[in-house]
């Protein structure tokens, strides 16, 4: 069954509700879009019922750190899982080079080489661009550049298996 989680709704300051994600549940697993600000990502996606394990698409749509700081905890997770024998299958993150580059480093700097062993050989990063489509969860999605005036940004557009149409904006109001 298909089902929208609404993990975060905060603004970037906020301190009484996490900041904003979400995740799209069905079937094939879970599509999680942003992380939130922090490790508070692993206790929002534990109230909601969504068990890492069944993540395998993920996407970040900038490098605001309310939306990008929990990707490093939700990498730790699945890298430990995966230490453990507790994951199977891949990881396949979606999001600009810039955020790519920057998670890299991140990474190399708080994470423990036995976890970093899984870049390349079972976590990957995939560079999107304007316009370019890719199939993450069952859904087809095509990506585009929000045109945001304050920091790059990357939005996405699919059709859910209901047939509503949803579109992810980023940061930006509609």
């Amino acid at each position: 069954m298909e089902k929208l989680h609404v993990l975060g709704t905060g603004y970037a300051l906020a301190t009484r509700v996490y900041n904003t994600c979400f995740a799209i549940t069905n079937e094939q697993g879970t599509l999680l879009v942003d992380a939130g600000g922090g490790n508070g990502i692993l206790r929002q996606m534990e109230d909601a019922g969504i068990g890492f394990e069944t993540v395998h698409d993920f996407f970040i749509t900038h490098a605001h750190p309310d939306h990008l700081n929990g990707a490093v905890w939700v990498l730790r997770k699945i890298m430990t899982m995966m230490n453990q024998g507790k994951y199977e299958g891949d990881l396949h993150i979606y999001c600009h080079k810039s955020i790519r580059e920057g998670l890299t480093v991140i990474g190399e700097l708080m994470l423990q080489k036995k976890m970093l062993k899984h870049i390349g050989s079972r976590i990957f990063y995939h560079d999107i661009e304007d316009g370019a489509k890719a199939t993450l969860c069952g859904y087809d999605v095509t990506f585009f550049d929000i045109g945001s005036t304050k920091l790059l940004q990357y939005g996405f557009t699919t059709t859910l298996h209901s047939g509503e149409k949803l579109t992810c904006l980023g940061d930006e109001p509609y």
